[in-house]
């Protein structure tokens, strides 16, 4: 053990996280036949789950601008860019071979095997044509970044490429050791399963007394006479004074109490619950894995986007990407009326900041707060009067206890 944690230790040391300090040299093992990586029925049902949920979310493109509306108040205008060259390669069409789904699902994908994901945007006379993910990433240094796409290097300004990178660094020896394990178990099982093994299965006992040898052709013939009439229909039998004791078979390298705690700590590593994969999650187990991990991604794909496509005067001017999940993909719509009329009519949030995070546009009107009481406005001479006329009540009421 001790030998093969110092072999992925010394394959691990040029790893890409060494950008920290100079330069980057892609990790070959990433690239080689590693068992656990390329194979784990574990890692593979991680990665496609998260994969696939990330990539489940939805890009707008808007214009934010400060105008002043009708009351003399500042407004916020938010036009949806709809058909802008950013929208139609994020949404619409990457490229000529992926729909937006799979490519964001390979993005994500690659980004959780290897931790960094590189993708190319296509520019034709200024416009942004199409987006592609590189093969792999052999060297970033001095600002240049080395790429392998259909098997040719090409050497690109760090800037002009989005570097997707993963922040939580789940490839570690452990995790290695943790899926050798389990798939070490899953492979035991398979072939278990699928040869003519020999193993003992029982012991078929015999009312008699014969001698050895006797007793080891009688029984061979009494296995055969149970098997041929169990070719039929599955069904065995045993005479009246005869009785097998079924062997409890073990196929395994560890014992399932191990194999269940192995699970827990590669579960854990990525943030995620066992019970998403069988679909009997309570709302806050999804809650959770949603904030904890579909969240961060989404984050990391916006930032991005934003600091690389938008220039400094894009941003000024209010060109903003929005990057989420549809609300309605993962709440009930009785549990968002709940909650917009929560914040909205007690005064936490207004209409215009509820509809921001549903990706509604603002309107005018909307900036105001309103209280619960018949939904006025705060601050106006009618919720003044409405106030007065509940005091004088009290005091009237006051007055007759007295």
């Amino acid at each position: 053990m001790a030998n093969a944690f110092t072999n992925v230790l010394s394959r691990v040391k040029t790893s890409w996280w060494k950008f920290r300090h100079h330069q980057v040299f892609h990790p070959k093992y990433f690239r080689e036949r590693s068992y656990w990586k390329s194979n784990s029925i574990y890692l593979d049902n991680i990665f496609n789950k998260i994969a696939t949920d990330v990539a489940m979310m939805k890009f707008k493109h808007v214009k934010v601008t400060n105008t002043t509306g009708d009351n003399g108040k500042n407004l916020k205008v938010m036009e949806w860019q709809e058909m802008s060259d950013l929208s139609q390669c994020l949404s619409i069409s990457p490229n000529d071979e992926d729909t937006p789904i799979v490519f964001w699902s390979n993005v994500i994908r690659k980004l959780l095997q290897e931790q960094l994901a590189v993708v190319i945007p296509v520019y034709e006379n200024g416009t942004l044509k199409e987006i592609r993910l590189v093969d792999d990433v052999v060297m970033i240094n001095s600002g240049k970044i080395t790429v392998l796409i259909d098997e040719e290097s090409q050497v690109l300004e760090v800037g002009s490429v989005w570097i997707f990178e993963n922040p939580k660094k789940n490839l570690s020896a452990q995790l290695n050791q943790i899926t050798n394990i389990i798939d070490d178990n899953l492979k035991a099982l398979s072939e278990k399963i699928n040869e003519q093994s020999s193993t003992l299965k029982g012991l078929l006992k015999l009312p008699t007394t014969l001698a050895d040898d006797e007793l080891k052709q009688k029984a061979q013939d009494r296995v055969n006479n149970i098997m041929e009439v169990a070719a039929n229909g599955e069904i065995g039998y045993l005479a009246r004074d005869e009785d097998f004791e079924e062997l409890t078979n073990t196929y395994g390298t560890a014992s399932k109490e191990e194999l269940e705690f192995l699970k827990l700590q590669l579960y854990q590593a990525f943030g995620i619950n066992e019970k998403l994969f069988t679909c009997d999650y309570t709302e806050d187990q999804y809650r959770a894995y949603y904030q904890s991990v579909v969240k961060v991604y989404l984050r990391v794909i916006e930032e991005e986007i934003y600091r690389k496509y938008f220039s400094k005067t894009a941003r000024t001017q209010g060109q903003r990407l929005f990057v989420y999940i549809d609300l309605f993909d993962i709440a009930s719509l009785k549990d968002l009326n709940n909650f917009a009329y929560q914040m909205k009519y007690s005064g936490i949030m207004n209409a215009n900041e509820l509809r921001e995070i549903l990706g509604y546009a603002e309107f005018e009107g909307g900036e105001v707060f309103e209280s619960n009481k018949n939904a006025v406005p705060i601050g106006t001479a009618q919720t003044e009067e409405k106030l007065f006329e509940l005091e004088v009540k009290m005091s009237q009421i006051l007055e007759k206890l007295k």
